[in-house]
């Protein structure tokens, strides 16, 4: 064991570095957050939200931490969490390839669908999730019948959110017994009876603060939340899925940039589809790269070293962010939308386009096969 020191605008880290299945250097490098809450961010390599990243580094590393859910034929749901974990939970959840399973997402939108829980992540910058019900009658079938969940964040801190949200899950779900918590980081001290930690590294950290007082001045909820049925229309994870195909061919001709470099870049929530289609180029010869929006408000600071600031794409006046960009050099970027169109004050595009070729690409439910 080691310890680290990682000074930032906001204090100072301390990690007491452990050996894990992975090394954590493999997995993250750091950041300051713009939070009283919480003045530090370990910033991951392997999510592609506030780096770009390879996709089939991506890939990878669902396949590893698919490697570490227990063997078993239980009916199983898997949850992923808004915004950060959309990608990660179905990517893990399609690599796990368990029978009898389906996967959902928790989301910050409010639509007219029937809601299953919502629950708050305290710490968080925008603390509010919905998980609705499934829309598909069979995946609702067999919501009734689960008797595991597994459950998939990028890291855990104490597991007070998790501990809490199974709680609720017990009122929903009694046939539900047997609970997991997946991450690529476990930073918890804390066991708990109700579920069991899985994660590539397990550690310690500590925190002494410095200067949270940093002026936050950004909208990360909406004050009045309006249902956005006819702005996101389509289900690519949010109502319960299953594998999802989608012919990319329908929306790009991948021989175009065969030997080029790009980033399709993601919104928001909406990272897994992004994501296949950056490993499709990826495959068919594309230097590619891929990362997404974020509410996060965070420092230009240690890891991160450039960013714009910009409002939603889903017509709800949030504050949105995108990382480590502008420093790049990429042939062409890729911006990939859910919602049916983008307001105009959303103007990411013109921003990235003073330096990049920039393409939009509207993904339709219809193109899922």
């Amino acid at each position: 064991m080691q310890n680290r020191f990682i000074s930032l605008k906001t204090g100072d880290l301390k990690i007491d570095e452990t050996q894990g299945l992975t090394a954590l250097s493999d997995l993250v490098d750091f950041g300051s957050r713009i939070n009283k809450k919480r003045g530090f961010l370990f910033v991951s390599k392997v999510l592609g939200k506030h780096l770009p990243t390879k996709p089939s580094r991506m890939n990878d590393t669902y396949k590893k931490m698919a490697q570490l859910i227990p063997s078993s034929d239980a009916t199983t749901l898997f949850i992923g969490f808004a915004e950060t974990a959309t990608a990660l939970g179905q990517g893990v959840y399609e690599a796990a390839n368990v029978e009898n399973s389906f996967y959902i997402h928790s989301t910050r939108f409010k639509t007219s669908h029937t809601v299953l829980f919502s629950f708050f992540e305290e710490h968080c910058h925008a603390p509010s999730h919905i998980i609705y019900a499934p829309i598909d009658e069979s995946l609702q079938n067999r919501l009734k019948n689960v008797t595991r969940i597994i459950l998939i964040d990028d890291e855990v801190s104490t597991g007070k959110t998790a501990n809490n949200l199974i709680d609720e899950l017990k009122k929903i779900l009694p046939n539900a017994h047997e609970y997991y918590l997946l991450t690529l980081l476990n930073w918890s001290k804390n066991t708990y009876e109700n579920f069991e930690y899985l994660s590539l590294y397990q550690g310690n950290f500590s925190f002494e603060p410095n200067n949270l007082d940093i002026p936050i001045d950004v909208i990360s909820e909406p004050e009045n939340p309006k249902e956005l049925d006819a702005i996101i229309p389509y289900n690519f994870g949010r109502y319960g899925t299953q594998k999802l195909v989608i012919d990319f061919k329908y929306y790009v001709d991948a021989q175009m940039f065969k030997g080029k470099k790009v980033l399709v870049v993601g919104t928001a929530e909406f990272m897994y589809v992004p994501y296949l289609f950056a490993y499709y180029l990826e495959k068919n010869g594309v230097e590619s790269y891929f990362q997404a929006t974020t509410r996060s408000p965070i420092n230009i600071d240690a890891a991160i070293h450039s960013k714009l600031h910009f409002k939603d794409n889903y017509f709800e006046a949030i504050d949105n962010f995108l990382y480590n960009v502008m420093e790049e050099e990429y042939d062409t970027i890729f911006l990939c939308y859910e919602t049916t169109s983008i307001p105009e004050e959303f103007d990411l595009k013109h921003q990235l386009s003073q330096k990049f070729s920039v393409e939009e690409i509207f993904f339709r439910g219809e193109q899922c096969v």
